[in-house]
């Protein structure tokens, strides 16, 4: 949920539909939902206008849509894909977006802000992210070592409170290091540029640092969540009048939700050719195989927000407070409705079991 991220151009769409020419290119093409249904569906369409973020964090959201499992479910979704915190947050509190799947960052912004809105299930978690130091005459080769070092990261990224939990298992604090937050083309370029003597990001970014062998792994991301215990589970958000209102187009979003982060783990090539499809719309010209690894660093077997995952969350919102970013965060066990995605679960289970 960045403007750094790809530097994708905005689009708002009612659906995404793949280009003909792109669906001839990938060779498989998909029947997502019946053209027409019968009357007796039609009668309880609703509309829901879903907001996401404008990279890779929107597969799920673009899978949902384009394999038809919101449709399966009756539901019409005005999707946009945004590139701006700000306007996330800003679309939820004042209704222009009933749902939105966000990094938990902007969640945690949310809460700080009071926006009258709760987490109704995980949009995927993990994301892989590393720390990386220069190939070449580094002599960093600890934590301890960055004490009055240049640490980057992009512009508000999610690895921004991870780093400061780091520091603080080595005793340090964000103040020992220089922390300088860069645009896409410096991030990827931080060490030939002499920006930074650390970059700790997520592997979209570190993998690019690698393979221009600018970079060698300081910290791989099994440490990190071995050290700190890390999920950085991302939120499905919605609005409280949504879910007081139309508590059923909620449970049936989030019934579709599932099912597509479920499609996901089944059929990854797919996935991949959806995200690829995706960021081709936008401008932006991806792989298969770049589009590929993409899907595998981040995690899509978690539905519910559970108590590792909320205390998770909060320590990452302290690393944000300590870090100066927010002033404040509530505890998140009052912004957690469970109810729905706990609901998908089990009709998801039943449906396989029929």
């Amino acid at each position: 949920m960045k403007n750094w991220r790809l530097a994708c151009v905005l689009v708002a769409a009612v659906t995404i539909v793949a280009a003909p020419a792109l669906a001839q290119q990938r060779g498989q093409q998909r029947q997502a939902a019946p053209a027409q249904q019968p009357a007796a569906q039609t009668q309880n369409v609703s509309l829901v206008r879903l907001s996401y973020a404008s990279g890779w964090d929107a597969l799920p959201a673009i899978v949902g849509i384009e394999r038809g499992f919101f449709a399966q479910q009756n539901l019409l979704i005005s999707g946009v894909p945004i590139s701006n915190a700000l306007t996330v947050i800003r679309s939820i509190g004042v209704g222009s977006s009933d749902i939105a799947a966000v990094p938990q960052r902007v969640f945690l912004t949310m809460a700080g802000a009071e926006v009258e809105a709760k987490l109704i299930a995980v949009a995927g978690y993990g994301t892989e992210i590393e720390m990386v130091v220069p190939s070449q005459g580094a002599t960093i080769n600890s934590l301890a070592d960055l004490r009055g070092k240049t640490v980057a990261l992009g512009v508000g990224s999610d690895a921004h409170p991870i780093l400061i939990r780091l520091l603080n298992t080595a005793r340090l604090r964000p103040q020992d290091v220089k922390i300088v937050f860069l645009e896409p083309v410096d991030l990827t370029s931080a060490f030939e540029k002499k920006l930074a003597d650390a970059v700790i990001e997520s592997k979209h970014f570190t993998d690019l640092l690698r393979a221009t062998n600018q970079a060698r792994t300081l910290i791989a991301n099994g440490d990190i969540v071995n050290t700190l215990g890390l999920i950085n589970a991302k939120a499905l958000v919605a609005r409280n009048a949504m879910i007081e209102q139309e508590p059923q187009v909620v449970q049936r979003f989030v019934d579709g939700w599932v099912r597509a982060m479920t499609y996901i783990r089944q059929d990854p090539v797919d996935a991949a050719r959806l995200l690829t499809i995706f960021f081709h719309r936008q401008g932006v010209v991806v792989q298969p195989q770049q589009a590929e690894a993409w899907v595998q660093t981040t995690k899509y077997d978690r539905f519910v927000w559970g108590q590792a995952e909320i205390a998770d969350a909060e320590y990452n919102g302290w690393g944000l407070i300590t870090g100066q970013v927010l002033k404040a965060v509530p505890k998140l066990a009052g912004l957690v409705d469970n109810r729905f995605a706990e609901t998908a679960v089990r009709n998801l289970q039943t449906a396989r079991a029929n």
